[in-house]
Parts: structure tokens; C-alpha cells; sequence
């Protein structure tokens, strides 16, 4: 994930988020949920590629969190008995 440009340092997320396979509605929610972007001015947000890279992380941990079926479920104290 290296910008189009060497010398580019930030990148819109309208640049980012066909990269990672998003809209970049998507995106910008992920951005702002997660807290990893940079603001350059109230209403404009930037991401570096350190930025892009803490992200894609921070989904892949959310989708991984929300699809863990691993914890055995309480048993329910009114079902029937064995």
C-alpha cells in the first residue's frame, strides 16, 4: 500500500478505499469509529500509510472479534435436563 506519488505523505480516503476494497463511506466510518486518521482541519481527515496500515488491522481485528464463536455458551437454567 504505497502512495501513487514517492512524494505524496497523505492520501484523500476517496484515494484509499478502492485499495482496500471499500466504499469511501466505509471508510470514513472506519475512520472515525476507530479513531485512526489524521485531521488536518474540521471537516478534513488524511491518512499516511501508517495510518492505512493501523487500519486494515483494526478492521481485520473487529471482523475476526465478531465472527469468535469460541466461548462456550451459558446454559440456559429453564431447558430441559439430560
Amino acid at each position: 500500500m504505497t502512495p501513487n506519488n514517492e512524494n505524496t505523505v497523505f492520501r484523500t480516503p476517496e484515494e484509499v478505499a478502492p485499495e482496500l476494497g471499500m466504499t469511501k463511506t466505509e471508510l470514513r466510518n472506519y475512520c472515525r469509529v476507530s479513531g485512526i486518521h489524521t485531521r488536518l482541519s474540521k471537516n478534513r481527515i488524511m491518512l499516511h500509510a501508517d495510518d492505512i496500515e493501523k487500519l486494515v488491522a483494526w478492521v481485520r481485528d473487529r471482523k475476526n472479534a465478531a465472527n469468535d464463536w469460541t466461548a462456550e455458551p451459558e446454559p440456559d437454567p429453564f431447558g430441559r435436563r439430560g
